[in-house]
């Protein structure tokens, strides 16, 4: 199936043909947030989304940060936008996959919104514009599997925000893949939209391929997801070379700081 990482066990992952070679890992996957987007808000329903708003003001106060424009990196459908309007904040957002931007259009329409959506990738993003803070949530970053894309991504956030503007992230750490916790499933008769995750996590390349089945009213559809989970001291770095100092890991959804069994992180830091 077209955009499937087949893996072949006689290629070196050096080889240009093994589909984790890094002249393949920066393209978008054909299936990847592909039939799953006009049902990612009913997957997404159990998500407490008012704890992680809350998480990322609270996150914003420990900075000592105040913005009013604020940009979303990879919003997905637009939910965390919404609700940080209802905040007062003036939202924008992109995200690479025009199906999510097309449903985040059409509900901020629906609810007379003016929160603006671009279809950009997050390395080579250009709004034309600057903003107070920068977000990423939901381990969007995870997404990017070659490290120079994400440091790229990082220098493209710097680009639009001025100096002393915040940005904060979440990342899947390796100790999530190798816990299986993205082996998931749903199958309960009354779920609308059903689903079984299994991960394959690759300890050498650092990358998970997650292989997701999907049923939805009877009709079934596939999609293979990638990611590749970074060490802090690789994150920080990055940052510091794309211009962020002030630069500050949790243990996700506390003030804590990280330890071995944290499966995702939290990273704040500040533009120079």
């Amino acid at each position: 199936m077209e955009g499937e990482l087949a893996t072949d066990a006689n290629l070196s992952p050096d080889h240009p043909d093994h589909p984790n070679h890094s002249d393949h890992l920066d393209l978008p996957r054909a299936d990847s947030f592909g039939p799953v987007t006009p049902y990612y808000d009913e997957l997404m329903k159990q998500v407490p989304y008012r704890m992680w708003v809350g998480y990322y003001l609270l996150l914003l106060s420990q900075q000592d940060a105040h913005p009013k424009r604020i940009l979303d990196v990879c919003c997905g459908t637009g939910t965390m936008c919404e609700m940080l309007t209802d905040e007062s904040y003036q939202m924008a957002g992109f995200d690479l996959s025009g199906g999510m931007i097309e449903e985040a259009r059409r509900k901020a329409r629906r609810k007379k919104l003016d929160i603006r959506y671009e279809v950009m990738d997050a390395a080579e993003a250009d709004m034309g514009d600057t903003y107070d803070a920068a977000f990423s949530f939901f381990d969007s970053l995870n997404n990017i599997v070659r490290p120079d894309r994400l440091q790229a991504a990082f220098h493209r956030v710097a680009a639009h925000l001025p100096p002393g503007g915040s940005f904060i992230f979440d990342l899947n750490t390796a100790y999530a893949f190798e816990a299986k916790l993205f082996d998931q499933e749903n199958l309960r008769a009354n779920a609308k939209l059903k689903y079984k995750w299994v991960g394959d996590w690759n300890p050498e390349t650092r990358i998970i391929t997650v292989d997701m089945q999907f049923w939805y009213r009877g009709e079934a559809f596939h999609e293979v997801h990638t990611q590749r989970a970074y060490d802090e001291e690789e994150v920080r770095e990055m940052l510091n070379n794309a211009g962020f100092t002030s630069i500050r890991a949790y243990h996700s959804y506390t003030l804590n700081p990280p330890r071995y069994s944290s499966d995702r992180l939290h990273y704040s830091a500040l533009r120079v």
